[in-house]
């Protein structure tokens, strides 16, 4: 089954990333950065579904299904 992975070259980082609030299994994490700032978004391959919900709504394009 195909799973989400997320590009962080192309991951804008933003603190209200859509793909994130998506998630129906809370698949995807940020490391925070200062009060406003987050790292790139990563997908723990543990819990995605691989249902792509996050590809459709992710503002950079960064996430594809592998």
């Amino acid at each position: 089954m195909k799973k989400a992975y997320i590009n962080p070259k192309k991951c804008d980082r933003s603190p209200f990333c859509p793909a994130k609030r998506i998630c129906p299994e809370a698949a995807i994490i940020q490391d925070r950065i200062g009060l406003f700032g987050a790292g790139p978004a990563k997908v723990d391959q543990e819990k995605c579904i691989g249902c792509t919900k996050c590809v459709r709504v992710c503002p950079a394009a960064a996430i594809s299904m592998v």
